[in-house]
């Protein structure tokens, strides 16, 4: 098996309020079938956690179509690994509707911790049940650095509550992306859609943690069209815990929207 593929619903959980599907929502699916897919292949985290290991991401990069996902629309998930390294499995992913239009695409950096030590340590005795598509890779793997010269809007703090945990005890990946995006108001969410997303995990973090998060604005196109931001949480209001960097472009409310709102 080298692709694997599931279909999902875009369900209320998944959604903005003008039906529109978040960009979380991106995340969760592209974690959902990778570890469906790990499953088919016994690799799955209860599968390598008997070898006292345990997958983690630490990056995430999506890119956006126009014309997003709507509630209540059928999707496609496709996944597969790219490119594997000592230490490194980037496995690349593709979002469609169930009529064949393309929503996202982009990929994953994976690693593999050795629980007992709490270091990562090489995917050397894994690779050889891994099968990789190099031909298919989605995106440059290669990592982009963020700029400096941007704008501090404004920073605001959030307490670890039980809610944020994962199985492991640790922060969800995702909640970092829901922090984030506590800074953007309706007004913004309403005019704007999202283009690129890119998320970077640097440090666990732990129920009690005080999370910081500064919210920083770039220069954006020349004409002016495209918004740049980059959210950086500190853990304790030190160690950086995660950046997530995005850009956004003016757009109405797709017509589809305005149609699906009418039947509710």
């Amino acid at each position: 098996m080298t692709e694997y593929t599931h279909r999902y619903s875009i369900t209320a959980a998944d959604m903005d309020t003008h039906y529109r599907m978040v960009p979380g929502a991106a995340l969760l699916y592209y974690q959902d079938c990778w570890a469906r897919y790990m499953s088919c292949l016994h690799l799955a985290a209860f599968d390598v956690v008997k070898r006292n290991l345990m997958w983690v991401i630490t990056e995430f990069n999506a890119w956006f179509e126009a014309e997003p996902a709507l509630w209540s629309d059928e999707i496609d998930v496709t996944v597969w690994n790219s490119e594997i390294s000592a230490m490194k499995l980037y496995a690349d992913f593709r979002i469609h509707k169930n009529d064949g239009r393309e929503v996202a695409h982009g990929y994953g950096c994976w690693t593999l911790l050795d629980t007992e030590a709490h270091r990562l340590t090489p995917n050397t005795e894994l690779a050889p049940q891994i099968p990789v598509l190099p031909e298919m890779t989605a995106a440059t793997h290669r990592k982009q650095a963020f700029s400096t010269e941007g704008t501090a809007l404004q920073t605001f703090e959030h307490r670890v509550n039980p809610i944020n945990l994962d199985f492991n005890g640790h922060v969800n990946n995702r909640t970092y992306l829901s922090i984030a995006m506590q800074s953007a108001n309706e007004q913004f969410m309403r005019t704007h859609a999202i283009r690129s997303l890119t998320i970077r995990w640097q440090k666990e973090t732990f129920l009690g943690d005080t999370l910081q998060c500064t919210l920083v604005e770039f220069p954006g196109d020349k004409d002016g069209s495209v918004c740049h931001y980059l959210h950086t949480i500190r853990r304790n209001g030190e160690q950086v815990a995660a950046q997530v960097y995005s850009e956004w472009e003016p757009q109405s409310v797709h017509s589809d929207v305005s149609e699906k709102a009418q039947r509710v």
